[in-house]
């Protein structure tokens, strides 16, 4: 039984009547997707090998949504170590979020301190949206012990008309890791004995957990407000990619120059033990023939290359890449517009995902700022910038020459220039122009930057 399967019967068992909003189309792919990117597809076997493309698009897409990029609060605020600590992590899990086509951040208080849990999907079950806007989910822990297999169902409901959100907690017992097992009590595991089994939090406006959506529309099931991975229409291109490297391996080991030679003809009537990789048995049928013959046909690396630089680009086109990225960027034609169009593509693609991903972290803070007035640890709700450079679609060294130069001819503003180079306001910006006195009695903001 697979996990989504296995959940599902879970929820229905303890918290809701009402089926989980996942689809059977929708669990078979994100499996696919799953086994795709930790190099488990079905079509992967001894001659066909991964290349981790679905590695190399999700590592290149979260590098273009990070870079540039700030996130970041008050130095004063009490929500900074969050801040930072969140910031470091999402960097390292973020591949995760677009290979699978989205994550959870789910916050929560212990011990006087907020934690942040990144849960990737495949952890937890979606159960309920208000358009689109996920109002319930499960989420799924496991632990081992011995031999038996612990898992907690954690059931979340934000109710809008009420500003209610409510919190169920379930640990069950098994002693195969295929089920879930009969319910049983929270001390038998330590670091769940604190928990309890219902608890609701009132005056709430928004639910106590958030979730980012990769924004690609849902090809696969056009009613579900899932997410789905960046990779997801390239799934068979990706495939055809792998079997194509394959044959480009196979034409070049079986077109190794090799000679075939009778035994007749060698000393001791055995090969050579050195290179034996270009020696074979030849059998002459008559003392006529050749006692060798040069086997070295020609290979057709041109046409197999081509045909596998042309998956690849197709695999950027339908990932949202520039064409190169993957592909060989000496085959990219290299027209101006060309080269514009490619990169906005790219730049659409990072743009909507850093969008999604800012509203995701603002719902974030929002339960952290719940959090904190209930914990006592602060009554001042959280207040998170997030800037997001353009260096997908412009070249920042080139940018800042032409800025730099915009000021220096006094088409521009040091303030201006100085907010956009530290990803401030204008106010802010003005404090980092000098001051000071310079030569002849003028000020230093008086002269060229």
């Amino acid at each position: 039984m697979n996990f989504f399967s296995l959940i599902k019967s879970a929820v229905v068992r303890f918290f809701t009547k009402s089926p989980p909003v996942i689809s059977h189309e929708m669990q078979t792919q994100s499996e696919l997707w799953h086994d795709i990117y930790i190099n488990n597809a079905s079509w992967l076997k001894k001659d066909v090998v991964s290349l981790r493309l679905a590695t190399a698009i999700t590592s290149e897409l979260s590098r273009l949504v990070f870079t540039e990029s700030e996130i970041v609060t008050d130095e004063k605020s009490p929500y900074k170590a969050n801040v930072d600590d969140f910031k470091a992590r999402l960097g390292n899990e973020f591949e995760t979020a677009l290979a699978l086509g989205g994550m959870m951040f789910k916050p929560y208080l212990s011990h006087g301190k907020i934690f942040i849990d990144l849960i990737r999907a495949d952890c937890f079950l979606p159960v309920a949206f208000n358009e689109k806007t996920m109002t319930s989910a499960v989420f799924v822990s496991k632990k081992t012990v011995g031999n038996s297999y612990f898992t907690l169902l954690e059931h979340h409901k934000f109710n809008a008309e009420n500003q209610t959100h409510t919190i169920k907690n379930k640990v069950c017992k098994s002693l195969n890791s295929e089920y879930i097992g009969m319910e049983c009590s929270f001390d038998e595991i330590p670091e769940w004995s604190g928990l309890v089994p219902e608890i609701t939090f009132r005056n709430v406006e928004k639910p106590l957990f958030s979730y980012f959506r990769v924004p690609y529309a849902n090809d696969i099931d056009i009613d579900s407000p899932l997410g789905v991975s960046v990779y997801a229409r390239a799934v068979d291109l990706i495939r055809q990619a792998d079997e194509q490297w394959a044959r480009i391996e196979w034409e070049f080991k079986s077109k190794e120059t090799a000679l075939d030679v009778s035994l007749d003809m060698l000393k001791n009537n055995s090969l050579p033990k050195r290179d034996k990789r270009i020696y074979r048995q030849y059998n002459v049928a008559n003392l006529d023939e050749s006692f060798y013959n040069i086997f070295s046909p020609e290979i057709r690396d041109s046409s197999y290359f081509n045909c596998f630089n042309r998956i690849l680009q197709r695999i950027e086109f339908n990932c949202g890449l520039a064409y190169g990225t993957l592909s060989d960027p000496q085959t990219v034609d290299k027209t101006a517009e060309e080269i514009k169009t490619s990169k906005q593509r790219s730049y659409t693609h990072v743009s909507a995902i850093q969008k999604n991903l800012e509203t995701a972290i603002n719902n974030l803070f929002y339960a952290v700022s719940v959090y904190a007035g209930i914990g006592g640890i602060s009554a001042v709700p959280a207040e998170i910038t997030c800037t997001w450079g353009d260096s997908v679609l412009e070249d920042t060294e080139k940018e800042f020459q032409r800025r730099l130069q915009m000021v220096n001819a006094g088409l521009l503003k040091k303030e201006k220039f100085n907010a956009w180079y530290f990803h401030c306001d204008e106010k802010k910006a003005a404090e980092y122009i000098p001051q000071a006195d310079a030569l002849f009695g003028g000020k230093l903001n008086d002269f060229a930057l």
